[in-house]
């Protein structure tokens, strides 16, 4: 998934002309506030901001991304008509991968946007090389895939319920312990390393925080991939009826 934060017109229609032709997923944010929910409840595989906004700057807007290690490794471009030096600077000394300087031009915006993308995080094992490992045709993996994803759920609430005074850590880190098992076994990398990252096996209020935020926008990720393979499904059922 693609994030658009911008909220001149003009530029909307030409980017978002131009991602629909060539099929990338994206979602588009006219403000800070609206962008800050999507980047913190959806999988996000890039994200291109323009730095003046209705409520704020863009680039504050990066800030506030790069403090939530989960988000860190997300990429993230800025397409704007500011490009003073200084704000060059800032933008890509906070990381950014690329400073587009408007106005664009469409082919040299999708090449850009292409090579950004090849810095999305990878989420998920190759489908055939999963279900080669695991020795199963592709009906009997996806209930594989959803024991996993129901196990992810269970967990994030339970970490959104967790109370530290009487909290059980033994029976918390095992219960992140047979998720990370079941989100290897189904290919779910970005879910295994999310939890290598941020969880010490302490419980303390930080990880469980930082934790739930990661593991819901992975559940996420969970269910369009179960949603994905039951499209394709119906698809087929409907060819065959043919």
């Amino acid at each position: 998934m693609i994030l658009l934060i911008e909220d001149d017109q003009i530029t909307t229609h030409i980017l978002t002309a131009l991602m629909k032709r060539l099929r990338w997923e994206h979602t588009v944010a006219t403000s800070c506030a609206d962008a800050l929910t999507l980047i913190t409840t959806v999988p996000m595989d890039l994200v291109i901001t323009d730095i003046l906004l209705p409520d704020g700057n863009g680039l504050d807007l990066v800030e506030s991304m790069i403090v939530k290690p989960w988000l860190q490794d997300i990429p993230v471009m800025l397409c704007t008509a500011d490009g003073r030096r200084a704000t060059v600077e800032r933008a890509l000394g906070m990381g950014a991968v690329d400073f587009v300087k408007k106005p664009i031009g469409v082919d040299q915006m999708q090449q850009r946007i292409a090579r950004a993308l090849q810095r999305a995080p990878r989420r998920w094992e190759n489908w055939r090389d999963m279900i080669k490992r695991l020795r199963v045709d592709g009906r009997s993996f996806f209930p594989l895939l959803a024991l996993a994803k129901d196990q992810l759920l269970r967990l994030v609430e339970r970490l959104d319920r967790w109370n530290p005074q009487t909290g059980d850590v033994d029976e918390i880190n095992a219960d992140v312990a047979r998720l990370r098992s079941a989100a290897l076994n189904v290919g779910a990398i970005r879910c295994v390393s999310m939890i290598d990252f941020l969880w010490t096996g302490s419980a303390s209020e930080q990880d469980i925080r930082d934790l739930a935020e990661a593991l819901a926008i992975e559940a996420r990720s969970f269910e369009k991939a179960i949603s994905n393979r039951n499209a394709g499904l119906a698809t087929l059922g409907g060819a065959a009826a043919r």
